[in-house]
């Protein structure tokens, strides 16, 4: 183990202020195009648009395919753990708020969702970076040789599982159900095309149908027609680029000789498709950063939808950043004190779990609600409150806990 004399309030605070600051910069970028006129309203919308469609998908695909493995996958079963008891008390947490603040439904879900799906990817990913080259007692002494390097791999990749993991509850019940209209407040769901399809029996009976077919049969063929499409639109509606990029990801990181082509080999696939999928991927997270960075500047074409706003704001950080930790936090540390298993005893792995507790709401969050036109400008103010005001005493408070229950533990 590396000495930890050298930690100090100061020195944490400085490290995280440098890691804060990197998402500061560029999201400064994004606020100063929508001033501007640069980067207007719809033009936030087509990069989302292309951010979920494609480069969000390649980031997933470069990150989780090359890092995974059958003997990872067993090593690192407490992360799903982990994160199923963080998203359940979010989600309590996001409920008791909407409770309290008297929200309906769609509010409520708002809340929810901004409580449950906490950013764990770009500011916790430099952040962790930044905390395994400059911070002492993080080297584990149960890895042979252990170096910074090593610490900064099993961060990202500890951070890369619980966010894999978090983009499939994020663009399926997320997307799909919590940050998507109820049709109660006046914006009525699509209908689906199968209900489009369908047709009375009587209108059947009166249709032109090809010859030898009775009209009761093409009835039926119709409504067997309509099914199928109703159950391809159900697979639509959970699978989309980010998710269908996970499930590639790890089909490919379960056959090793299909990884070891995409990844390990230097040959042809390894040269021209894996390095254009990680040039892609590259563009996410700065894309991500600068439409947030676009979406903290007030726009008229984003109308404030809800008398409830400030209200959801309040609900949305408290949910997130606050209630979930006064009861995760010490349950972490007392895991890490009392329970020898596994990654617990990794003190990267505590490090991380702290971040990702206390960390503001998911910057893709911005995408959802501008792809579903679902409380635009309450999200604005939720990453504003998250990330300007809060992200760095919070981020300082988080670190220094951590480190703190780091040498308590020990």
């Amino acid at each position: 183990m590396d000495d930890s004399s050298g930690l100090s309030f100061g020195h944490i605070s400085y490290v995280t202020l440098e890691s804060v600051l990197q998402v500061v910069i560029v999201a400064f970028s994004g606020f100063w195009c929508a001033y501007t006129g640069l980067l207007p309203k719809q033009g936030q919308k087509v990069i989302s648009r292309l951010n979920v469609d494609v480069f969000t998908p390649c980031l997933i695909f470069s990150k989780l395919a090359r890092s995974l493995s059958l003997a990872k996958i067993l090593e690192i079963a407490v992360i799903p753990v982990f994160y199923a008891m963080t998203t359940g008390v979010s989600f309590m947490s996001g409920k008791l708020m909407s409770r309290i603040l008297g929200l309906d439904k769609d509010e409520s879900n708002f809340v929810v969702a901004n409580s449950i799906f906490g950013n764990s990817n770009s500011l916790p990913v430099s952040l962790t970076v930044s905390l395994a080259y400059t911070l002492p007692g993080l080297l584990w002494d149960e890895i042979k040789d252990d170096n910074r390097d090593n610490v900064a791999s099993r961060g990202i990749l500890y951070l890369l599982i619980f966010q894999q993991i978090g983009h499939v509850l994020r663009w399926s019940y997320g997307y799909n159900t919590l940050m998507r209209w109820s049709g109660d407040r006046g914006h009525p769901s699509i209908a689906s095309v199968s209900e489009q399809l369908e047709v009375p029996d009587s209108e059947a009976g009166r249709s032109e149908t090809p010859s030898g077919i009775s009209a009761r049969s093409y009835s039926s063929l119709y409504k067997l027609k309509g099914k199928v499409m109703k159950m391809w639109e159900k697979i639509q509606a959970v699978m989309n680029p980010p998710l269908w990029a996970m499930v590639i990801s790890v089909f490919v990181a379960s056959v090793h000789p299909i990884q070891h082509e995409f990844f390990s080999k230097n040959g042809f696939i390894n040269n021209t498709l894996s390095d254009a999928i990680k040039e892609l991927g590259a563009l996410s997270i700065p894309l991500i950063l600068v439409v947030l960075g676009s979406n903290l500047y007030p726009s008229q074409d984003t109308p404030q939808m809800t008398r409830n706003h400030k209200k959801m704001v309040l609900g949305s950080i408290v949910g997130r950043m606050i209630l979930p930790s006064c009861f995760m936090l010490p349950v972490i540390a007392l895991a890490v004190k009392y329970i020898k298993v596994s990654i617990l005893d990794d003190p990267i792995f505590l490090v991380c779990g702290f971040i990702l507790t206390i960390s503001p709401p998911a910057i893709q969050l911005t995408q959802i609600t501008q792809l579903n036109e679902f409380f635009e400008a309450e999200m604005a103010s939720v990453l504003f409150w998250g990330y300007v005001v809060l992200s760095l005493p919070i981020s300082i408070f988080g670190v220094t806990a951590a480190m703190t229950v780091l040498k308590w533990a020990a």
